[in-house]
């Protein structure tokens, strides 16, 4: 779902190539996460198979390259996983990172639907780490010194996330979108 939608996402903006959503997929998702051509050429062919893209031929001096563009299927599949609750695992982040950078396709009222649901996905991290702070607290060992650090640094992302959030809505509501 994750890839898909970012790519679909993106191609709501504009036609690109398999080279540029992987550059682009990259930055996104931070620099450590390794996009590879492996994962994006065959979700290249998947979506074209199923009708959400077109792969289009270009022909430079030199080399060829695929050019997608979204369908309007395409835009009803990105439409559907842009309304899909965002699952908890490891890409939960991820996923609503996607999301958030994509959600101007969106009416505003779901655009603040969104910011809801990340909003209470962070409040639920806050508590959480305040609960296993609360834990970490009661024993005085070495080890649980440097896991209440660490935990410390997850509750101040979260508590970030959350102001950025907030600053977000209201910023939103002050000029009914962009």
């Amino acid at each position: 779902m994750m890839n898909e939608l970012y790519i679909l996402g993106e191609l709501m903006e504009n036609p690109k190539t398999a080279y540029r959503l992987r550059q682009s997929m990259q930055v996104s998702l931070g620099r450590h996460r390794k996009i590879s051509f492996g994962v994006i050429y065959p979700l290249f062919e998947r979506l074209e198979k199923e009708g959400y893209i077109r792969l289009i031929m270009q022909n430079d001096n030199k080399q060829s390259t695929k050019t997608a563009i979204i369908t309007k299927k395409g835009e009803a599949r990105f439409m559907n996983l842009m309304h899909t609750p965002v699952p908890e695992g490891a890409h939960t982040d991820d996923i609503f990172q996607i999301k958030l950078d994509s959600m101007q396709h969106l009416p505003l009222v779901d655009q603040q639907n969104l910011l809801d649901q990340y909003m209470n996905e962070q409040m639920a991290i806050v508590d959480d780490c305040q609960i296993e702070l609360k834990h970490l607290k009661r024993h005085k060992h070495k080890d649980h010194w440097y896991a209440s650090q660490i935990m410390q640094l997850r509750l101040r992302q979260a508590q970030e996330k959350q102001q950025w959030i907030q600053e977000f809505k209201t910023a939103l509501q002050k000029n009914r979108g962009f």
